[in-house]
């Protein structure tokens, strides 16, 4: 009989194990949203189309560019944007540094994890909020208190904080997860009527409020609705997280309005989005945790850096030596 294996969250970390691990174990994962893809994530609302977590990804290794070229093969994945300019209150500076390939998934930033996630057992808007040690194992308990199912295995994918409320308090990773350090962002999504044009498909943006912007219609395989999507700074986030969301939104349509001269505060269409843990502070600088008296394993983006990438690294590092612990077996 295979080794059972849960994986908790559905985000790039863990469709990457998940995938490295279905040939030689049962594995099942728990997503406790929706959809698929984490931080990489896309919303629709009435036409208008945002990728409100992470806006692209690049590839510096060798084996996540095979990923990235596949999926852009299959039409999970397409090329965007071609530069990134400079946005701030001396106007619009061109991107004059050496080019390199940027991906975004298709038709939404959760196409690549979508693409990444056929074939798998996923239980999606099953939120695990407890781990209980069986007789073998580990049983899994949500939010209610119902029984999520017996595995012999449990791997955490979720952000930092998350995962180390999930762990028992003799995981040898505590101490390394305690180190960790996550912020926040806000994302600001503007959808129009009429068709809207800034000069520019992406731009960083160097302001005491706001980091990012990009046009979703420029996007491949988005909708022709124009719309916007604006990140915050993560330090300005920290300060504001539990902020009356309506303050929020009113103060970083203010900045955007001093940045671009054009107030969007009618818009037909505004919405706020709260990432408590967006960004990788501090990493863990260990590719994956695991215990093995435990059986209990973390992996994430956290672990190496703030990057898509680094979420693939680290969940492949850990299928890696769960592989050969399984086969050896």
């Amino acid at each position: 009989m295979k080794t059972s294996i849960a994986i908790i969250g559905a985000g790039i970390a863990g469709i990457t194990i998940a995938r490295e691990l279905a040939p030689v174990a049962d594995v099942t994962v728990f997503e406790k949203r929706r959809g698929l893809g984490g931080r990489m994530a896309n919303r629709r609302r009435e036409g208008f189309s945002f990728d409100h977590g992470a806006q692209y990804f690049t590839t510096r290794g060798p084996a996540f560019r095979s990923v990235a070229d596949e999926a852009v093969k299959s039409g999970h994945a397409a090329n965007w944007p071609n530069g990134v300019h400079t946005l701030s209150s001396n106007g619009l500076a061109p991107d004059n540094r050496p080019p390199e390939p940027r991906f975004i998934g298709v038709p939404g930033m959760n196409g690549l994890a979508n693409g990444l996630a056929e074939g798998l057992t996923i239980h999606r808007q099953a939120t695990v909020a407890s781990l209980v040690r069986a007789a073998k194992g580990w049983s899994l308990i949500d939010s209610e208190g119902a029984d999520l199912g017996r595995f012999d295995m449990v791997m955490s994918t979720a952000p930092a904080p998350q995962t180390i409320r999930l762990m028992p308090e003799d995981f040898s990773g505590r101490e390394a997860l305690t180190n960790v350090r996550m912020s926040g962002c806000f994302t600001l999504m503007l959808g129009f009527a009429e068709p809207l044009d800034l000069g520019f498909d992406a731009a960083r943006i160097e302001d005491d409020i706001l980091s990012w912007i990009a046009t979703e219609k420029s996007k491949p395989g988005r909708t022709d609705k124009s719309a916007l999507t604006i990140h915050s700074r993560n330090d300005w986030a920290e300060s504001n997280l539990e902020r009356d969301r309506g303050e929020v939104q009113t103060a970083m349509l203010a900045a955007l309005q001093r940045l671009i001269g054009k107030d969007f505060s009618k818009a037909p269409w505004i919405d706020l989005h709260r990432w408590r843990y967006a960004n990788v502070d501090k990493a863990a600088g260990q590719p994956f945790l695991f215990d093995t008296a435990l059986g209990l394993g973390a992996c994430g983006d956290w672990c190496l850096g703030n990057r898509v990438e680094a979420a693939v690294e680290s969940a492949a590092a850990l299928s890696t030596m769960l592989m050969s612990r399984l086969q050896g077996d």
